[in-house]
């Protein structure tokens, strides 16, 4: 959710967070060992160009602001569990009440219905339940290892805005809003529809391939000299078998009756492996890579965080935006990754900080006066 709306709000939308203190805090301004809940980094980052408003939900009065600004608004993006905002009395229908045209996603973990519907997600949880986890394995190991990155999380804030964005062209078109009831497992799982293909049509269950391909041998992921420095390889056909035995000084190889065409380097890609490991041990990830890539056969190092903020090609196109200035010191962030040719964009700011929103958007937008406003700062609606 968070990251979809800075998402938006790089597109040209005005994207209000709204939180509150009384039990509706984004999670990630927890994250780090910081004291400030706005110099949260990971808050930082899912956050840029996104304004905030903090109003109490449990509160009638911050019920009743939430829908006038509900009326003003185009769309809504929910990160709540299902339901939660119905007791709250601001489900879809209250809100379509003050404004039919009203655009709302929703992005619960399972669904909005359903027998597992109320289930609290989070990424690692999904890609474990979509059958990743198990996939994204080597065969000899003796217990999946998926990835530490949460996958359905960032399938989430690309698929969020694409609807949210066709849900506001519809809105336009016909006058009438739509409610997307967007399912993180069911985005993650389609993501996997072969695998899903192969056992409903077949009966297989498929296994985990590892860094192993049909397509391919030698292909993997080898260690190359340096600390925690990979090259990742792949040998397709012929041709680029013999360049690749040339380049490791083994063009015996080429005639190996073991290697000889693509099927037998299948069946003895252990031995393969065993062959490119001892190359490639003593060289460097680049090296490696420069002379495969450069005799025809695809290679490519296995970058880093470090490294990607020095990649020329990323440096070229600007990818990095520089904060000299911000709460946790100066740090560069990538920006959307799409580049609109013919436009400027504006430049990505910081997010506001908690609250800083609430006297322009209560005063401005919905037409209260100061004295309201710091009354229901008092009364805690505003908090």
């Amino acid at each position: 959710g968070p990251y979809a709306g800075r998402l938006l709000a790089s597109y040209g939308a005005e994207v209000i967070k709204i939180e509150s203190r009384k039990g509706g805090l984004d999670t990630f301004r927890h994250y780090g060992q910081h004291q400030d809940i706005d110099a949260a980094p990971r808050f930082i980052e899912c956050n840029l160009g996104v304004r905030s408003l903090s109003v109490n939900l449990k509160h009638p009065t911050g019920q009743r602001l939430i829908k006038e600004l509900a009326g003003k608004a185009d769309a809504i993006l929910q990160n709540f569990r299902p339901r939660v905002l119905d007791k709250l009395g601001l489900g879809d229908d209250e809100l379509r009440k003050v404004n039919p045209k009203l655009a709302i996603l929703k992005m619960p973990g399972f669904g909005s219905d359903g027998p597992k519907s109320s289930y609290g997600t989070w990424g690692f949880n999904l890609t474990a339940f979509s059958g990743m986890t198990y996939l994204w394995n080597h065969p000899e190991q003796d217990r999946p290892i998926g990835s530490q990155g949460v996958y359905p999380d960032h399938l989430g804030f690309i698929i969020g805005p694409t609807l949210m964005v066709a849900a506001l062209l519809n809105s336009r078109r016909t006058g009438k809003g739509v409610t997307i009831d967007l399912a993180q497992i069911e985005g993650t799982a389609y993501t996997l529809g072969t695998t899903y293909l192969e056992a409903s049509v077949n009966g297989d269950d498929p296994k985990p391939q590892g860094n192993h391909y049909g397509g391919a041998a030698p292909h993997g992921c080898y260690r190359c000299q340096g600390d925690d420095r990979w090259c990742v390889i792949s040998v397709r056909n012929d041709e680029e078998w013999r360049s690749f035995c040339q380049v490791i000084g083994r063009p015996e190889l080429g005639n190996d009756s073991r290697f000889a065409d693509r099927q037998a380097r299948l069946k003895n890609a252990s031995e393969l492996d065993v062959i490119v490991q001892q190359w490639i041990a003593t060289k460097s990830a680049e090296e490696v890579m420069t002379r495969l890539q450069s005799a025809g056969v695809p290679a490519g190092v296995v970058q880093t965080g470090a490294d990607l903020l020095k990649d020329p090609q990323l440096r070229h196109r600007n990818y990095f935006a520089a904060f000299p200035d911000s709460l946790i010191g100066p740090f560069e962030i990538p920006r959307s990754g799409i580049l609109f040719q013919g436009m400027t964009e504006a430049p990505l700011r910081l997010p506001n900080q908690f609250g800083a929103d609430n006297d322009q958007i209560i005063g401005e937008i919905l037409g209260y006066d100061k004295a309201t406003i710091d009354g229901w700062r008092s009364e805690e609606v505003l908090t």
